[in-house]
């Protein structure tokens, strides 16, 4: 059951969204106006769910309790919709009043850090008490309390509806199914009524509607900017042309040992996930690898599909053993970089970070530079192993390098970086980011499907 709350903000708002989203169950927040009673009721029926927020718990304007359970108990008698009621306000008389059926007891808490111990009391007590869901909205900003709010979510009587607030607020609502919740929330664009909405269009790209507690879950590990990762549509749209109940999200965390702890822990069938910066070497290293970008937790198998990719590039850009190569960076890609062209001959290392450049540089015997040394210097291969361009930086000017025969550009955005432009410009052979991340899709896209099938 996937709700759409949409804020009272005029009668011609919400009779508007009313009749564009006509398939959906909507949640309508009466707390966003004033004159919450002059609400259109010709828009209400037994799929709305009303709702009177207090201030403290996210509501726009302050509704006495009294009020709010006499204009509930109105429309309940006219329209048989639902109602929510926030369970640490009203008495078990005040329940009472509205009927079991038509009642959603919600329990909301803004904490940063979640009571466990409190939220299993509410559970507890809305166990004993008449209503139809019970709905718990907590902040979530660590994967492995997914676990936890699970268990918790089990020994509810009732459905649960569950909506999932901070860091990790999207993502937990994604996956509301998984923990073992009836329901969720989603949102309107631009006039979300809770932090962690999913909005509309996402609720669209992820085919929220068709994950069941069955969907086998995977996706890409990494830092903030997984959510711009070219696989997740790529992979999304290769399990719907296959058929397999799958989905592949974008799995942001700077604590990677919370995050494998929940993969590890966590009762969810997970058919694989792409490894992504800042974590290539530190996953890595859990197979005595150097770094790994795939991870089949079915089989429990690491592999670097980067170095198939990289050694796909050789081929297509005809690089010769005696070609001077400049790779740029100093992380897990510029070594894997290291390991494809070890049989060359002239290959020079540099990197912002000096220590670990030079480090890199030593342990493969090739010789490093500093950035500030390259100026009017010319390959005929540049590597890019590093973020430059991103950030529309053009690598060629910011170090004054000549314009190389070839280049591999491993960083890739919604646009061309500034790098491919120039290749672009001066008919410089060249990969950019999405032609070499697509050699290294192929290889994870069989991995996928086959991990799917185990």
């Amino acid at each position: 059951m996937i709700i759409l709350s949409i804020p009272y903000i005029n009668n011609d708002y919400v009779i508007q969204k009313e009749g564009e989203y006509p398939n959906y169950w909507k949640e309508f927040r009466l707390d966003y106006s004033k004159d919450f009673q002059s609400f259109p009721q010709n828009i209400i029926n037994e799929k709305t769910i009303l709702t009177i927020r207090s201030i403290k718990k996210g509501g726009k304007y302050e509704i006495e309790i009294t009020e709010k359970i006499e204009y509930y108990k109105k429309i309940i008698s006219d329209k048989n919709c639902l109602c929510d009621l926030e369970i640490n306000r009203v008495t078990d008389q005040d329940i009472s009043s509205i009927p079991r059926s038509n009642l959603i007891l919600s329990y909301h808490n803004f904490s940063e850090i979640i009571d466990f111990t409190k939220l299993k009391e509410i559970v507890k007590r809305s166990n004993s008490l008449p209503s139809k869901f019970l709905k718990i909205a907590v902040n979530i900003h660590k994967y492995s309390d997914l676990i936890k709010l699970s268990q918790i979510i089990s020994e509810s009587k009732k459905p649960v509806i569950f909506a999932g607030m901070g860091k990790l607020g999207k993502i937990s609502r994604i996956l509301f199914r998984h923990l073992g919740a009836d329901a969720t929330f989603i949102g309107l664009t631009g006039n979300p009524t809770a932090d962690g909405q999913l909005t509309l269009e996402e609720t669209d790209f992820f085919s929220l509607n068709s994950i069941s507690k069955k969907t086998q879950i995977g996706g890409i590990i990494g830092g903030e900017q997984v959510i711009y990762s070219l696989g997740i549509k790529y992979y999304n749209d290769l399990f719907i042309k296959e058929k397999l109940d799958a989905v592949y999200l974008p799995f942001a965390t700077d604590d990677i040992h919370d995050l494998w702890n929940w993969i590890n822990n966590a009762d969810i069938d997970f058919y694989g996930f792409s490894i992504t910066m800042p974590f290539k070497k530190i996953l890595g290293a859990k197979k005595q690898l150097s770094a790994m970008n795939l991870f089949l937790p079915k089989t429990n198998e690491m592999l670097n599909t980067d170095l198939i990719a990289f050694q796909e590039t050789v081929e297509i850009l005809k690089i010769k053993k005696a070609d001077s190569i400049l790779i740029i960076g100093s992380g897990a890609t510029a070594e894997i970089a290291l390991k494809a062209f070890q049989i060359f001959d002239n290959i020079t290392i540099s990197a912002r970070n000096e220590i670990f450049g030079k480090k890199l540089a030593k342990e493969n015997n090739r010789e490093f530079i500093q950035l500030k040394s390259l100026t009017n210097r010319k390959y005929d291969l540049i590597i890019n192993c590093t973020p430059i361009g991103t950030k529309i930086e053009d690598l060629i000017k910011m170090f004054n390098l000549e314009l190389p025969q070839k280049v591999i550009e491993l960083p890739y955005i919604q646009k061309n970086t500034l790098l491919i432009n120039r290749c672009i410009e001066n008919e410089i052979d060249h990969i950019d980011g999405k032609r070499f991340w697509i050699l290294q899709a192929k290889i994870q896209q069989q991995k996928f499907i086959m991990a799917t099938q185990l």
